[in-house]
């Protein structure tokens, strides 16, 4: 054995390494690791280890390798340095443990939770559990799953279109005015105002409940649920205006026009009145891509034979 190489206690190595030694301490490592370039050698695999062993995900990392490049030099170094190699696995396996434990910890707690808010544009985001959402314009909605939560829970403000990761063990629950939507996996949209709950299903199968009552719904089908309202009344969905915030269509399949004017208002900030109530009850069978709105009511206009009258700042059809 080279009687330059001296052993060294890992456990001081260790404290040096992560900020924990003492002034003497320190010194004294910085002094052995001078002593001899096998030493220092040592000191850097040791730094390599803890640093690859700290909480960040890099896929390049192959700790197996790097303990096997480190076996290799060590047992060159005689008994000391198997001794030593052992240590440092033993430090490494509990770094490992520590640190896969905060990254469990972290990704099911704090990684499960997310916030977000629009203002004048919508966003589109997958959710930690693989679920995506297309949140309007003016709306927010916060998430909060992971491995503790025996459901996936969300806060709705305004409105968001949701598909939904399978997972029966979760159940996925979305809370908003007085309405809870609970799916398991599904695509439906969800639209609270000051008034009322929308909710409406493309696929799947979704349960709405407000205090007094609950409805199921299946694809093609919907509940306007006012607020405080008593019984909860599922209708077909004629169309699929809801989606207009972000296929940018306007998708009507017999849609009256009393459920195309409020989105024509929203999308184009318009002030559309239907004056004549018998009206109100036609139905339109089209798709509206890019036109403007002095072109889709001349459509509407020509279709039904009514007149469109424009005032200071107001829309009325008769």
């Amino acid at each position: 054995m080279d009687q330059n190489f001296t052993y060294i206690n890992e456990d001081l190595l260790a404290k040096y390494l992560l900020g924990e030694a003492t002034l003497a301490e320190s010194e004294q490592v910085q002094s052995w690791a001078r002593s001899h370039p096998n030493h220092l050698k040592q000191l850097e695999d040791f730094k390599k280890i803890l640093e690859k062993s700290k909480l960040v995900i890099d896929n390049e990392i192959d700790e197996h390798k790097a303990l096997e490049r480190l076996n290799v030099r060590l047992k060159k170094d005689t008994k000391v340095g198997k001794i030593a190699y052992q240590k440092v696995l033993g430090w490494v396996a509990v770094l490992t443990i520590f640190f896969s434990g905060s990254w469990f910890f972290y990704s099911n707690l704090i990684g499960n939770y997310v916030d977000v808010k629009t203002n004048g544009n919508t966003l589109t985001q997958v959710l930690p559990d693989g679920s995506t959402i297309t949140l309007n314009k003016e709306s927010s909605l916060s998430f909060v799953g992971g491995f503790f939560n025996k459901t996936r829970e969300v806060k709705l403000t305004g409105e968001a279109f949701f598909e939904v990761s399978a997972d029966k063990s979760k159940p996925f629950i979305i809370h908003v005015n007085d309405v809870e939507v609970t799916v398991v996996g599904t695509a439906f949209n969800v639209k609270g105002n000051s008034t009322g709950t929308i909710v409406v299903v493309e696929s799947g199968i979704v349960k709405v409940n407000n205090q007094k009552d609950s409805v199921r719904l299946t694809a093609g089908e919907k509940v306007d649920a006012k607020q405080n309202q008593l019984h909860l009344a599922k209708e077909k969905n004629q169309g699929k205006l809801y989606n207009y915030y972000y296929s940018n269509e306007l998708v009507c399949d017999a849609t009256p026009l009393s459920e195309l004017v409020p989105v024509l208002n929203e999308k184009f900030k318009a002030n559309i009145v239907i004056s004549n109530p018998a009206i109100k009850e036609l139905p339109i069978s089209t798709t509206f891509k890019n036109e403007s709105l002095t072109e889709i009511l001349k459509v509407i206009g020509e279709t039904f034979n009514i007149k469109v009258e424009y005032g200071q700042g107001i829309v009325k059809l008769k």
